[in-house]
């Protein structure tokens, strides 16, 4: 065959093959080695299955071309042993069997082409050739694959995917974030003991399960907040998560996006605005909040629910005679001092001005009102700061069936008012 520009071009996937050629027969070896020599990146030969065997494991050549009928070890026997160690390998049969017991085999290994001898060199390299473009378009998939899942791995997000809404695949960041050496071993429960809430609920992340909660509605998202380890100091870490589905891949895409200072910012944002700057405690916003929160839940677990409602004894003389500093400072001490004197579960806040609230779950009108009592004589008998002695009155009132939480601070105020009434430093029911 010339060896001309022509056939270069035709053939020219073969010059980046290494192929291995297995034939007892030396002449027919030569020949064929000679022929395929011209056109091979590299070429090897072996005079049986046996050495041809041994020469693939040291070698691993592209492609094995091989006889049938040679001693030691057959063509079929070696391929069945190289396609053991990889399917991937083409291997071409040259035979003049046409028995269907040979061809059964064949299909069973996985022979990858026939040549018929005497050998047709056109045929041959043909064969070769689309073997040979399908075994690169192979490997360069597997190569871009390789490079997907390594440009996954080293994503800073944690990332997984779906196929038919099972977890086929998470990434190395995640996993290590978990304390997961593999996909396989978190589904066996393996790692090290964090654990997710999606939209405040919990769940183990091994439990796979959880994937299912998150919407494939385009633009849909979810918060999802990972546990600290025991003894792992820092914050929980938040993050967005949002999912893709790629039809053309069979796959849908889940992907954490950390938040974690958005999140921090956000609850700073919202405690700021339910919080007194002054006193640190729960401002009038703040209550209002706790107070339909827990009236709600008083209703609805049929228990009792009182309110007590505060204020200083003529604080405009304080702030009149030593100035709003010191008012300041009143304010500021009597928060001090009320709130290491109310129950545990209790919220005190300041309603405005001098005026604060207490929101007191489970106690009726006289578990208030004696609550009320206590904290009137722990300040009558505290100096304060600048203003020395000063005194507050007290409202008390429990909630009823059905009353809103404006009704029931209303009532509140009216006990006040009347305590003030009487005389101040003193306390009213309502």
């Amino acid at each position: 065959m010339p060896r001309n520009a022509a056939y270069q071009q035709k053939y020219r996937q073969l010059s980046r093959l290494h192929i291995l050629v297995v034939e007892d027969d030396l002449l027919a070896r030569e020949q064929m080695g000679l022929m395929l020599s011209r056109f091979a990146g590299r070429l090897s030969t072996a005079g049986d299955g046996a050495e041809g065997l041994e020469l693939f494991k040291q070698e691993r050549p592209d492609i094995v071309v091989t006889d049938i009928n040679m001693p030691r070890m057959d063509g079929l026997d070696m391929a069945e042993a190289i396609k053991t160690m990889d399917k991937a390998v083409p291997v071409v049969m040259v035979t003049a069997h046409s028995d269907a017991s040979f061809f059964l085999r064949s299909i069973a290994i996985g022979i990858d082409g026939y040549v018929v001898k005497p050998v047709e060199a056109e045929a041959l390299l043909g064969l070769l050739t689309r073997l040979g473009k399908g075994l690169a378009e192979a490997r360069a998939a597997a190569s871009r694959a390789q490079l997907f899942q390594f440009t996954l791995d080293i994503n800073p997000n944690f990332i997984l995917t779906c196929d038919a809404g099972e977890v086929d695949y998470i990434n190395r960041t995640f996993l290590n974030f978990l304390g997961a050496p593999s996909l396989t071993a978190l589904k066996a429960g393996s790692h090290a003991g964090r654990f997710l809430e999606i939209d405040g609920r919990r769940h183990d992340p091994a439990d796979l399960a959880w994937v299912r909660l998150i919407g494939s509605r385009e633009g849909a998202t979810h918060q999802a907040v990972f546990s600290l380890l025991p003894g792992e100091k820092g914050r929980q870490r938040t993050f967005l998560v949002s999912a893709s589905d790629f039809p053309e891949l069979e796959r849908r895409i889940l992907t954490f996006t950390d938040i974690t200072p958005l999140a921090e910012e956000r609850r700073a944002l919202l405690l700021r605005a339910v919080t007194d700057a002054l006193t640190g405690i729960a401002n009038r916003a703040g209550l209002d909040d706790v107070l339909e929160s827990d009236l709600r839940r008083a209703m609805a677990e049929d228990l009792p629910l009182s309110v007590v409602m505060f204020d200083i004894d003529h604080f405009k003389a304080i702030n009149d005679t030593y100035g709003h500093q010191a008012g300041d400072a009143v304010l500021v001490e009597l928060t001090r001092l009320v709130g290491g004197h109310v129950r545990s579960g209790d919220t005190l806040g300041r309603y405005g001005g001098e005026e604060f609230l207490i929101v007191a779950p489970g106690a009726d009108r006289d578990v208030a009102a004696r609550l009320a009592e206590r904290l009137r004589t722990v300040v009558e008998k505290h100096l304060f700061p600048v203003a020395g002695s000063l005194t507050c009155s007290f409202g008390v009132a429990q909630a009823t069936l059905g009353e809103s939480p404006a009704a029931l601070v209303g009532r509140t105020d009216e006990a006040l008012y009347r305590a003030k009434e009487a005389g101040r430093n003193r306390v009213a029911a309502g």
